[in-house]
């Protein structure tokens, strides 16, 4: 679905400049999200580098690398933030200058790259809308690198492991890719990532987009990671934002709630809720802890 623009652009010049993606990251805020036993971090781009980062689920790593690149470059950060209740990651970022594989060239800061995310049930839902202030329509070479490494939290914090268990060779199919791992526990695990749109090259490792984009148009891509492939939608998306923000104010509403004369007071007071109603998970016994 696309949306109609006011004729403006970004100014370039409010971005943070890009940083070599071959050199080491300058250290940027991290950003966590969390439902039940799933949690993420990732940096301000919405980026995970494998570090500490990644995608968890039952204290396993299952998405250890997921970087986006707009024609072979770091796109530009504007900023990034967390909503209110803890739900919703967004980072909003802008393009350099590119050139798409006709020879056309996108200036820099003419388009719009919002990327937001949430958890919900086990899984990742993310949306990467690209939105063109320019007067000409742009082609945007994008690229998404991912890995699975299956670390648990120890080997992730610096725990050295005698032996490990088997990592399979990913699945790759039309527009997802699957990893797999077989534990020393005989476990089998999967992590499967998957995209609304068809890319035009998909490997183990990395999928390749070329984003068709109208003058003062947007165009967004839908993409999840969980333990079974899914359809990334937009209907998908919306539903499960919304019932994990139901979710979420149900939760802060359990407690006594204290309020003040003073608002700056009774900010703090919100968020503080709210971040411990992400950190409590409902077991059979209550809400814990």
């Amino acid at each position: 679905m696309t949306t109609q623009l006011e004729d403006r652009k970004i100014d370039p010049a409010v971005a943070l400049p890009a940083i070599d993606e071959t050199a080491p990251r300058e250290p940027h805020r991290q950003f966590a999200l969390k439902h039940e036993d799933c949690f993420v971090v990732a940096d301000s781009y919405g980026d995970i580098r494998g570090t500490g980062d990644g995608l968890f689920r039952d204290d396993t790593r299952v998405l250890s690398r997921f970087r986006l690149f707009i024609g072979g470059r770091m796109p530009s950060l504007l900023g990034a933030s967390l909503s209110q209740d803890n739900i919703l990651f967004t980072a909003n970022l802008t393009n350099l200058a590119t050139i798409g594989p006709n020879g056309s060239e996108a200036l820099p800061g003419v388009v719009h790259v919002d990327r937001t995310r949430f958890i919900w049930q086990d899984r990742m839902f993310e949306r990467i809308k690209f939105t063109n202030y320019s007067a000409r329509e742009v082609v945007l070479p994008v690229r998404l690198d991912f890995d699975a490494d299956f670390r648990d939290m120890f080997e992730v914090r610096g725990t050295m492991r005698s032996r490990r268990g088997r990592a399979h060779d990913a699945l790759v199919g039309e527009a997802s890719v699957t990893f797999r791992y077989e534990g020393l526990d005989n476990v089998a695990r999967q992590s499967a990532i998957a995209f609304s749109i068809k890319p035009d090259q998909v490997h183990p490792d990395h999928a390749d987009f070329l984003i068709v984009v109208a003058k003062r148009d947007s165009r967004a891509l839908y993409l999840e990671v969980g333990h079974s492939e899914e359809t990334p939608s937009s209907d998908r998306f919306r539903a499960a934002a919304a019932r994990a923000r139901f979710a979420m104010r149900s939760k802060r509403r359990q407690g006594a709630t204290v309020f003040s004369s003073g608002r700056v007071f009774n900010d703090w007071l919100t968020r503080t809720r709210a971040d411990i109603a992400l950190l409590t998970t409902d077991l059979e016994t209550g809400p814990y802890p």
